[in-house]
């Protein structure tokens, strides 16, 4: 009987191990879920913030209330006669107005209290990253100009003569040089070893707040309906490119950050590698290096007037 005793304690002895191995297991995988959860919580809630933070929507006649910059904007300005027909600004037909992938901004200023007349400027920009403003856009402009002159009549007085396009290309031409100097567009890449289950990757990007507009394509909107951030496969199915505009939201500095958070987050599920543009590996050291070159471009673009977050920047550099 002794050897049944030795075989029930053995068996005993290798129960207990694997209950304990079980047991710690079971916790592992416990840990691990609730620390994807955490995770999931924490990074797609800094990238949903990323989206709003120091956004505020447009309100139908506060976007009016600005200055245009002859610098990058095609500029016509009227006396307008009669705070009456001042209001008809702001109605919603008159609120947005695009001519091909440019909008035409409206921009007022009240010169005298007691008559209310006021001056108001219509503008388009002259370049964005795609090219300068062509002549079959630039007529159409001045069609949209003619119209509101017409409408308005006699209390609506031009302040200088329309400038033809031969004069305008010239501009135009050199500020689309400047854009294209200042273009701050940030490319990075998720590569794995093996293909990337998109239907399990819809889901993570739709956690960080992006849109599927196109199969395979997705879209981070702000609370204004621009494109902050645009991803898609590369040419293999197991590298996925994010575009990143840094002259879009108010502090691009700290939107990188969070959004670089979240790439971070599905990398580490995904097993991915980040690449930048030069399909470099981007570790915690060289992101470092990334964010002294965006501090060094944002003060570029203020001092070149292009504000990340300010109306211009968003026109001039918007993705389509």
């Amino acid at each position: 009987m002794i050897w049944l005793d030795s075989l029930w304690t053995g068996v005993g002895e290798a129960g207990v191990f694997a209950l304990a191995s079980f047991g710690i297991l079971s916790i592992a995988v416990i840990c691990d879920y609730l620390r994807q959860k955490k995770l999931s919580y924490k990074f797609a809630r800094r990238f949903l913030l990323a989206k709003t933070r120091g956004e505020k929507p447009d309100k139908l006649f506060d976007s009016y209330k600005f200055e245009p910059d002859a610098r990058y904007e095609c500029i016509i300005k009227f006396l307008i006669l009669g705070r009456q027909t001042l209001d008809i600004f702001s109605n919603k037909k008159n609120k947005k107005k695009e001519i091909g992938s440019k909008r035409v901004f409206i921009s007022s200023s009240l010169n005298n209290t007691q008559t209310s007349n006021s001056q108001v400027s219509i503008s388009i920009v002259l370049a964005d990253r795609f090219g300068h403003i062509t002549d079959s856009e630039y007529r159409s402009f001045i069609d949209y100009v003619e119209g509101v002159k017409a409408k308005l009549g006699s209390k609506a007085v031009l302040k200088e003569p329309i400038p033809v396009y031969s004069d305008i290309l010239k501009s135009s031409a050199e500020t689309y040089r400047k854009v294209k100097s200042l273009d701050s567009i940030l490319e990075f890449s998720l590569k794995s070893s093996d293909i990337i289950d998109l239907n399990l990757f819809r889901n993570y990007m739709e956690k960080l707040g992006y849109m599927e507009t196109l199969p395979s394509k997705f879209v981070l909107f702000d609370t204004t309906e621009t494109k902050l951030s645009v991803a898609e496969f590369s040419n293999s199915k197991n590298t996925f490119k994010f575009l990143f505009n840094i002259a879009i939201p108010n502090h691009p500095i700290q939107n990188l950050k969070d959004m670089f958070d979240g790439l971070r987050w599905i990398a580490d599920h995904f097993q991915c590698q980040i690449l930048d543009k030069n399909y470099n590996e981007v570790g915690e050291q060289s992101f470092e290096n990334i964010l002294n070159q965006v501090e060094i471009r944002v003060r570029k673009l203020k001092i070149e007037g292009l504000f990340p977050g300010s109306r211009l920047s968003r026109e001039v550099f918007k993705l389509r």
